[in-house]
């Protein structure tokens, strides 16, 4: 069982590259960057103004993980798709870059998934989610490197998640794994969420959605975004 996360903030380190600190233990010393070229989709949102005070996380979780249904023979894979949950996907005015270091990824095992969803398909955002496949097991500490980086990116954006937060733990769904999800704000209701099973690891962030909105939301979107 994966242990409570508490986000907190922390300070920006003497102009220094702050990345090492972002992945914590997530990532090994030998990450390598994202390759576009092998992932079947990945657009590039803004990147995180510089001069912002960095976040902290320690390894997120309270639910319990719940086992992969038998009928489940093979690896789930993430999928661009068009529709998740009730929201359409953005391809005007998506993301321009990958705003969370989903940790590391090799080709072509694994398959990173940036997208951005909204009412309908020419926006406004209301959801911007991260995820990687390949995984071989559930892996809280690169679900715990994506948050932290999540919390960074809404920071970084004008955004101001609170110190303190903790992740909750929700139904997964018959997805299985685990899926938790934490206020990311204090002035109005939105929410980081992040979801870990046998195959995949994910982040997202919702505008104007509670923690527990969030959650429902995000466990009717992973029955589209994983198969």
């Amino acid at each position: 069982m994966l242990g409570t996360a508490v986000l907190t903030g922390c300070q920006a380190k003497d102009g220094k590259d702050d990345k090492a600190d972002r992945s914590g233990p997530a990532v090994a010393a030998t990450t390598q960057p994202v390759d576009p070229g092998t992932t079947a989709s990945v657009t590039r949102p803004a990147e995180v103004p510089t001069g912002k005070a960095k976040p902290t996380a320690s390894a997120p979780s309270t639910s319990v993980p719940s086992e992969r249904p038998p009928a489940a023979a093979s690896p789930h894979k993430l999928r661009p798709a068009a529709r998740a949950g009730d929201l359409a996907r953005l391809l005007d005015g998506g993301p321009t870059d990958v705003p969370v270091d989903p940790g590391e990824v090799r080709s072509p095992a694994n398959n990173v998934l940036v997208a951005a969803y909204g009412a309908t398909g020419a926006g406004p955002r209301s959801v911007l989610f991260v995820g990687v496949d390949g995984m071989t097991g559930i892996d809280g500490k690169r679900m715990e490197h994506m948050v932290r980086g999540m919390v960074e990116y809404v920071n970084g954006s004008g955004g101001s998640v609170p110190d303190g937060v903790t992740m909750k733990g929700y139904d997964p769904g018959p997805l299985g794994g685990t899926l938790e999800c934490m206020p990311a704000s204090v002035a109005q209701p939105a929410a980081i969420c992040g979801w870990a099973d046998q195959d995949t690891t994910a982040v997202a962030y919702f505008e104007q959605l509670s923690a527990d909105r969030a959650a429902a939301k995000f466990k009717a979107m992973r029955a589209d975004l994983e198969r």
